[in-house]
Formats: structure tokens, C-alpha cells, sequence
């Protein structure tokens, strides 16, 4: 499992995007990947895990809880 911080997160939209303490590009995360949490904030920490998104092509974080 990886770890960050939020870089940014818009709550209307649902999307945002984690800084990974391992460096390395940020990663995508949505609204529908959140565990046990409905908002994520500016610098909040949290762990993740980091998957292909078959329909972008792209990775994007998977299981994300805040720590």
C-alpha cells in the first residue's frame, strides 16, 4: 500500500489528486474509490493503492483511507 497527501480535491466534481510520498507523478483518485470517507481535503494524508483504469489507460488510486 502507498501513502501521500492530497494535492487537491474537488468536492462538486468528485475527483482529485494524490502527491505520493514515494515521488513519482501524481495519481488520480475519485469519489467512488474512497473507503470510509466521503471528503478528502488539501494535505490530508492518506494510503492507496495504485491500479490501471482499464477505461483511461492511466493508473488511479483504488482503496483510499485517510491515516
Amino acid at each position: 500500500m502507498s501513502t501521500g497527501r492530497i494535492s487537491h480535491y474537488d468536492e462538486g466534481r468528485g475527483f482529485g489528486f494524490i502527491i505520493p510520498d514515494d515521488g513519482g507523478a501524481d495519481v488520480f483518485v475519485h469519489a467512488n474509490y474512497l473507503v470510509n470517507v466521503d471528503l478528502l481535503r488539501k494535505d490530508q494524508r492518506v494510503s492507496f493503492e495504485v491500479v490501471n483504469d482499464d477505461r483511461r489507460g492511466k493508473p488511479r488510486a483504488d482503496k483510499v483511507r485517510v491515516i
